[in-house]
C-alpha cells in the first residue's frame, strides 16, 4: 500500500476520532478536513492534527486535492458527497450505510459506474478474526444446512446519549438503532448466510421524548433457502454497556459468539463456541476458538485497520474494496423492508437487484 493524502469530511461524528486514529497507523496523511456544521468546533477532535479545516467538501477538494476522502456525514448528505468526490476523481471511504434508503444509494451507483474511482463502505466487522473464521466454517460445510440464526445488538439507553445529535434525527438519518447499530449484524448475516434474506417482519418502538427515530426494534428474517432468524436491537442498558450475540444453527453444527462483551473496546480476548452434531468431531464435539486482541488504536483495533488497509489496496490495484456500494445497497434493501414492515405490520419482501 502506497502512502496517500486523505481529506477527512464530517468531524461531528462519533467515529471521526477513531477513524483518524486508524489513519495514523497507516501510510496515509490527513492533509485537510471539512466540517459543514458551523456550530461544531473542529479543535474538539483530539486526533486531528493542525490541518486546514474547510466549510464544504467542494472547498476541500479544490484546496487540498487529496487522493481519497473519508466521509462520516449524515446519511442524508452522504450520497451527494460521494458523487462530488468521484466527479473530482477522488477515492471514497464512507461510513455505513452511505444513504438513508436503497433508492438514494442506487442513484449513486449510476454516477460511480464507469469511473476509475474506488468507493468503499465501512462495515469492518466482516474483517474480525472470528467473523472470518465463521465464513470459513460456512464455506467448509461445518454447519451443514443453516437452519436458523439469533443476533442481538443492545446498547446503553437514550438517557445516556446526546439525543440532539443528527444520528437521532429522522430527516438526517432516516432510522434509529437499526440503521446505526443493528445494521452491522444485518450486513454480517448477508455476507455469511449461504442464501440471501428474502423477507422481513419487524416491530419498532420509539419511547424517548423528543426523538423521532426508533430506540427498539425486533426483526424476524427469512432467507430464500428457508433459514429463519431474529435480530433484537435496543437502547436498553446502563451507561456504556453492551449486550451482543451472533449465533448460527445448522443441521451439522452450531456457533455462539458474543462479539463485543460488556463494554465497547477491543482488548483482552473474545471466543467462538462451536458444537458439532455431524459426528465429525466425535472425540471433542464442543470446541472453543479464542482470539486475543492485539491492542491497536483506532476503530476496530487491528482488524479495523486491516479493513481500511484492504480499501487502500483496492484503490492501488483497481480491485473491489472489501464492501462495495452494491454490497451496501443489498443491506439497505433489507433495512427498507424492515422499516416498511414496522409501519405496515406485515411481512415485506426484500427487493432484489434482478426484481
Amino acid at each position: 500500500m502506497t502512502g496517500r493524502t486523505v481529506g477527512y469530511v464530517g468531524l461531528d461524528h462519533h467515529h471521526a476520532q477513531p477513524y483518524l486514529r486508524t489513519l495514523e497507523t497507516l501510510p496515509a496523511t490527513v492533509t485537510a478536513a471539512c466540517e459543514p456544521n458551523p456550530a461544531f468546533d473542529p479543535s474538539s477532535v483530539g486526533a486531528l492534527d493542525e490541518v486546514p479545516v474547510y466549510d464544504s467538501l467542494e472547498e476541500l477538494l479544490a484546496g487540498a486535492a487529496p487522493d481519497a476522502v473519508f466521509l462520516t456525514l449524515p446519511n442524508r448528505d452522504t450520497p451527494a458527497a460521494i458523487e462530488q468526490a468521484v466527479d473530482a476523481g477522488v477515492d471514497v471511504y464512507t461510513e455505513k450505510p452511505a444513504a438513508r434508503t436503497a433508492a438514494e444509494l442506487e442513484r449513486v451507483l449510476g454516477r460511480v459506474d464507469g469511473t476509475d474511482a474506488t468507493v468503499g463502505v465501512s462495515y469492518p466487522w466482516q474483517s474480525h478474526p472470528i467473523a472470518t473464521e465463521l465464513q470459513a466454517l460456512v464455506d467448509d460445510g461445518f454447519f451443514g444446512d443453516v437452519w436458523a440464526f439469533d443476533a442481538r445488538f443492545v446498547a446503553s439507553q437514550m438517557a445516556f446519549r446526546d439525543t440532539s445529535h443528527y444520528i437521532f434525527d429522522a430527516d438526517a438519518s432516516r432510522g434509529g438503532i437499526l440503521q446505526w447499530l443493528g445494521i452491522h449484524w444485518l450486513q454480517l448475516l448477508a455476507r455469511l448466510l449461504p442464501a440471501p434474506i428474502e423477507r422481513v417482519n419487524a416491530n419498532a418502538q420509539s419511547r424517548t421524548d423528543g426523538v423521532d427515530v426508533e430506540d427498539a426494534m425486533t426483526l424476524q428474517l427469512e432467507t430464500t433457502a428457508g433459514t429463519l432468524g431474529t435480530l433484537q436491537c435496543g437502547y436498553f442498558l446502563g451507561d456504556g454497556l453492551y449486550d451482543t450475540q451472533f449465533d448460527l444453527y445448522g443441521s451439522d453444527g452450531r456457533s455462539c459468539w458474543d462479539p463485543m462483551g460488556r463494554e465497547f473496546g477491543f482488548e483482552g480476548e473474545t471466543a467462538l463456541q462451536l458444537d458439532d452434531a455431524s459426528g465429525d468431531w466425535s472425540s471433542t464435539p464442543h470446541r472453543t476458538i479464542t482470539h486475543e486482541y492485539d491492542p491497536t488504536p483506532g476503530y476496530g483495533g487491528s482488524w479495523g485497520k486491516e479493513f481500511v488497509e484492504a480499501f487502500f489496496a483496492a484503490c492501488d490495484d483497481g480491485r473491489d474494496p472489501p464492501v462495495t456500494l452494491r454490497d451496501a445497497l443489498d443491506v439497505l434493501r433489507i433495512v427498507d423492508a424492515a422499516y416498511e414492515s414496522a409501519e405496515t405490520d406485515q411481512w415485506v419482501a426484500v427487493e432484489r437487484a434482478d426484481s
